[in-house]
């Protein structure tokens, strides 16, 4: 009944059930206007969620509350039940399932999905990394568990990342920070370009990459991340190369680096990949002393390359970057298209584009 109350609820009010939960058994008393900061407390995948309205269930001698989230439920991300002072509230979206499931397949389906989410993708992604028509209507029987199985083994084919033990890498370089430096350390500023390069490059979890940068630091440069996990055990890659870069690096304020940043230009005779890569470094640079958010990290990319890069340079114009700055891709993508445009142009291909000109005589001459 709760299901069919959601979906009738969002159809009535025109917007999609499957961006929407349901949370039941709200008590009559509690107060309306802290129900959503409840609900987006109670998790962080509930902590966009939107009050859409609510109303009193007969039956349950209780409220029910409608939320909307920006994008597609992930059913496996939402909490059944949420704990409040007086009890628990039921949460209900249309990806629930109507019988009990084994608390196994339960365990194994939000592996799934976190990986995924790891990956930049969700559930509702299978069909299109099994290679499936999305156009084409789901059949009514549910799929066998041998056609379960094989569908996730083509899927995990494709995305699964070897395992970080599997595959081999090269060691990171020793830092130490000490005044005597061991054999074989160098400076700072060059350990760090090269440690951020190579930890960008590894397609593996976080705490590995963590892992791995504590096996190359020594003496005083280990104490700081030994410092820092204490407090925080789990603490991001990213903060450790921080917290180093403020220990050892040069004592540079924030905006002393991000005017480095805007003011590096593409050299003459400077390869365009060239030239990214290098101020990939000082952007890295610039997130690390706060200058630039993360989540804003691909968008100064683009625009400080449009700037930078010497003017109608044609792989500006062919790969579009100025029109692309509101939707910039990633580092990676855009060094790939980068290399591979100056490899076509190197092998002699040029793009051809008919261009129409017309030219009018505003004077009063021949």
């Amino acid at each position: 009944m709760a299901l069919h109350l959601l979906e009738d609820w969002c159809k009535g009010m025109n917007i999609n059930p499957r961006n929407c939960i349901l949370v039941t058994g709200v008590p009559e008393a509690f107060d309306e206007g802290a129900i959503e900061p409840i609900l987006r407390v109670s998790t962080e995948y509930l902590s966009k969620c939107k009050m859409r309205g609510r109303m009193f269930v007969r039956e349950e001698g209780a409220f029910a509350v409608l939320c909307e989230l920006p994008s597609a439920v992930e059913p496996l991300q939402v909490p059944s039940t949420i704990a409040v002072e007086d009890g628990e509230w039921t949460v209900i979206t249309t990806g629930s399932q109507p019988s009990p499931v084994p608390a196994s397949d339960v365990a194994f389906l939000k592996k799934m999905s976190a990986f995924l989410g790891k990956e930049g993708k969700t559930l509702a992604d299978m069909p299109g990394l099994l290679g499936l028509d999305p156009g084409v209507p789901q059949r009514e029987s549910a799929p066998s568990p041998d056609e379960w199985v094989k569908a996730l083994g083509q899927a995990l084919e494709k995305v699964m990342p070897p395992h970080p033990e599997s595959s081999p890498y090269r060691k990171l370089r020793l830092f130490s920070g000490g005044p005597t430096p061991i054999p074989g350390e160098e400076a700072f500023e060059p350990w760090l370009e090269h440690t951020t390069e190579m930890l960008q490059e590894w397609a593996v979890p976080d705490a590995e990459k963590r892992r791995r940068l504590v096996e190359c630091l020594r003496g005083p440069a280990l104490d700081v991340i030994r410092t820092l996990k204490l407090s925080n055990p789990g603490v991001k890659v990213k903060d450790c190369l921080e917290a180093l870069d403020h220990a050892f690096g040069r004592t540079e304020g924030s905006d002393d680096v991000y005017c480095k940043f805007l003011n590096a230009r593409q050299q003459k005779g400077e390869k365009v990949s060239a030239y990214i890569q290098r101020l990939e470094k000082l952007l890295q640079r610039a997130i690390m002393r706060g200058a630039v958010a993360v989540g804003q990290m691909d968008r100064t990319r683009l625009a400080q390359i449009v700037r930078g890069i010497q003017y109608q340079n044609p792989i500006l114009l062919h790969l579009r970057l100025r029109e692309r700055q509101d939707n910039p891709p990633s580092y990676s993508q855009l060094i790939k298209e980068v290399r591979e445009e100056e490899e076509r142009q190197a092998a002699g291909e040029v793009w051809e584009e008919e261009v129409t000109i017309l030219i009018a005589n505003e004077t009063r001459r021949d």
